[in-house]
């Protein structure tokens, strides 16, 4: 029997948004386009220069993008018009368009023959974001069905042309047929190719195109042939290959009949197993360079990157070819999107330590431009208010380049009905409250900057040993060298060739906490390790930890790395990094406490916390009094001042939300039986919060609605330094919120 989630059943507990309008009011406490320059026609393109995203007339100081993913073209030109407005008005100065052969293909029978008026509002669309001072970024290829025509279904994969782009000539050819229609071709509403446009930022060649991720339901004998040539190329005949393999090579396989096989995605490190990695990744920089060739021959002269998700340590290397390098990664996706049966993992980010927003750190590549083009703990996820705040904010630590959550960024009205826009879906941002925060909470903790940068920086050293002989398809970075991304700036080294540029501070393997500084290897005070370590043995015991039972401690070289830091001076003495899963940046503004599940950011502009059960909990000028229910909190100056001189400033409260007759198969709610539709329910929530500020006497505290505009006025209680106030989205006439503010 399902669970029903709905606003009768769970009065006062789950309440209906009333919001209908989702168009930021100008000038409001949601109006951000003060962040961004005035509006005026781009006409300079992004460079990579030290590492970072610049603009070509603005050398002095690297650009930050928060980038919306559009996922779909406007069907006019005034709603192209509308949805650019807006994104100057949540913050955005980029936007990413993907999938776009799929809307100019649907329903047509031939072959690249493109649907005219879509590829007008194609054309037209990125006429308006260049106009409007906005830069986007296009895939070359995104659709598994590429520009084929007479395709029954363009979201179905039909032609594999991701995968083909790799052997298959015909689609080597398509691939390039495409790129010079969809992006050669003059834009007639700016006058010059799309190629040759200075607000095109760069083009990822292939969406999640990189070889263990479009092989994962199988091999063809097309790459098995290819292998064979590889294998027969570096090892000559079968007696060197036997020898090499150590006893791994079966009696029915020979280099002589192309009968090698390759190992199973799942296998784990063994000959076989680096030697199909080795091969993966000279076929991905092989690829990328013809296609990199053939754009620079149709005058494309920006940036491109490929090869944009998977996160073993040789698709990291295959990424670091370019010298701009995208990643994607998520928390948690429903095993079957919203059908009935669709399982999504009910859990905390904090129950792995962010293990996703380490993963992502840990893309990074110094000397490189990185970029985060999808993240996200997914609808419906309850706990993805996590997220809201942690991915800004360690982005902006970590000093990266864009982020951006996937994908529809935008909606104008909860009214709209088309497919996506009828209920809260995974991977939709405009229609959830609780990933709207997210994008909210980027601008200011990242785009704004309100996050320092980290104080220090390691560089984690890649050797051939590593990546193709100790890890296997299913590989990832340890996590005693992602935990790293909590507490400093990190970022990969390929055989430690920037090790004497001046890149990072220190250079760490990850097979050993030693770290090597200006040519010395620094070991782990055994003081301090030895301190760590009895501290673990008392909760843990010594088979705990050996183990590596404790969800937070894999084992003892994370409590030498903490010994390293401490010995020369990247954590200072007093940072409450732990060895039992707290973790505080070594600027002091981020503290993780994993095991109580919360995270707090302390700047001038901005403090947050987010948390599952609540404690009073004072971050310098807010407070948290009293709360009912888990949440996410946050107060931002909106006026330029720090929060204890603003006037003017947001206040973030995020719980949950969902769709209404939601229903689950289970009472965890993790199995899906009925998506819902609308109206969108909010959690409630009643939090007091106390506030110290200059101008107290003079504060006041209003609801907003999820557009920004001002509704009911809150009452406050004075206090010595200060004003409290409960916020209760129960109580409030307009319906519950996200978005409180505080003004003179």
């Amino acid at each position: 029997m399902g669970i029903v989630c709905s606003a009768n059943v769970f009065a006062n507990y789950w309440l209906p948004v009333q919001d209908t309008d989702l168009t930021i009011e100008v000038g409001s406490i949601l109006d951000f386009s003060s962040l961004l320059p005035e509006p005026q026609p781009v006409n300079q393109a992004i460079i990579v220069k030290n590492g970072h995203f610049y603009r070509q007339d603005r050398l002095e100081k690297p650009q930050r993008f928060l980038m919306a993913s559009l996922g779909f073209i406007p069907a006019t030109h005034v709603l192209a018009e509308q949805y650019v407005k807006q994104l100057r008005l949540h913050g955005y100065n980029m936007a990413r368009l993907d999938f776009i052969e799929n809307t100019l293909m649907e329903g047509r029978k031939q072959d690249l023959d493109f649907d005219p008026v879509q590829l007008d509002n194609f054309h037209y669309l990125l006429s308006v974001l260049k106009q409007q001072g906005i830069y986007y970024i296009l895939n070359g290829l995104s659709s598994d069905n590429a520009a084929f025509g007479n395709v029954d279904e363009r979201w179905v994969d039909q032609q594999h042309a991701k995968l083909r782009v790799f052997y298959d000539l015909e689609m080597q050819n398509h691939w390039k047929l495409l790129m010079g229609k969809m992006l050669a071709s003059v834009n007639p509403y700016t006058g010059t190719s799309t190629l040759n446009d200075a607000a095109l930022a760069g083009i990822i060649m292939v969406n999640e195109g990189g070889l263990p991720y479009v092989t994962r339901a199988g091999l063809p004998n097309e790459l098995k042939s290819q292998f064979n040539q590889w294998l027969a190329k570096k090892y000559h005949d079968n007696h060197a290959l036997a020898q090499a393999w150590q006893g791994e090579l079966h009696a029915a396989e020979s280099l002589n009949d192309a009968s090698i096989d390759f190992p199973k995605a799942d296998a784990w490190p063994s000959p076989r197993m680096s030697d199909t990695q080795a091969f993966f990744v000279e076929l991905e920089k092989t690829t990328a360079q013809w296609m990199l060739q053939y754009l620079r021959g149709l005058g494309y002269k920006g940036l491109l990157t490929a090869y944009d998700n998977w996160l073993s340590p040789a698709a990291h290397v295959s990424r670091g070819q370019f010298e701009w390098v995208d990643l994607h990664n998520y928390f948690s996706e429903p095993t079957d999107f919203v059908s009935a049966g669709s399982i999504m993992r009910q859990a905390s980010l904090f129950e792995d330590q962010a293990k996703y927003i380490r993963e992502l750190a840990l893309g990074k590549h110094f000397g490189k431009a990185y970029t985060v083009s999808e993240f996200g703990q997914i609808f419906w996820n309850k706990y993805r208010r996590e997220s809201a705040l942690a991915v800004p904010a360690y982005a902006s630590f970590q000093n990266w380049d864009m982020i951006c959550q996937h994908a529809v960024a935008l909606g104008l009205s909860y009214q709209e009905t088309d497919f996506r826009k009828d209920a809260i879906y995974p991977f939709t941002i405009a229609y959830d409250p609780i990933a709207r925060v997210t994008e909210t909470l980027a601008s200011l903790l990242f785009l704004r900057g309100d996050v320092a940068t980290a104080e220090h920086y390691l560089g984690v050293k890649l050797t051939p040993e590593f990546v193709f002989d100790e890890n296997a398809l299913l590989g990832s970075i340890p996590n005693n060298v992602s935990r790293l991304a909590l507490v400093t700036g990190v970022g990969l080294d390929w055989l430690g060739e920037l090790e004497s540029s001046g890149w990072y501070d220190g250079q760490m393997q990850p097979n050993n906490s030693v770290m090597k500084q200006a040519g010395n290897y620094i070991e782990a005070d055994q003081s301090v390790g030895q301190k760590l370590l009895t501290y673990t043995q008392k909760h843990l015991g010594p088979l705990g930890l050996r183990l590596g039972r404790s969800p937070f401690i894999a084992d003892e070289i994370w409590l030498d790395r903490l010994a390293v830091l401490h010995k020369v001076g990247v954590l200072k003495e007093n940072n409450k990094t732990d060895s039992q899963g707290i973790f505080q940046t070594d600027t002091g503004q981020i503290l993780m406490d994993s095991p109580k599940h919360t995270l707090s950011v302390v700047t001038p502009k901005t403090e947050a916390v987010v948390f599952e059960q609540f404690t009073p909990t004072n971050l310098g000028a807010l407070s948290i009094v009293e709360a009912d229910s888990p949440a996410l909190i946050a107060v931002s100056a909106m006026d330029g001042e720090t929060l204890s001189n603003s006037q003017r400033m947001l206040i973030v409260m995020a719980t949950d939300a969902r769709n209404s007759d939601m229903q689950f198969k289970d009472q965890a709610e993790t199995t899906l039986q009925e998506l819902g539709k609308k109206p969108i329910l909010i959690k409630s929530a009643r939090i007091k919060l106390r506030l110290k500020n200059h101008f107290h006497a003079q504060l006041k505290v209003f609801s907003n609605t999820l557009t920004g505009k001002r509704a009911e006025l809150i009452k406050t209680e004075q206090e010595p330094e200060g004003i409290s106030f409960i916020l209760d989205t129960n109580k409030l006439a307009h319906g519950p919120t996200t978005y409180f503010e505080i003004s003179i």
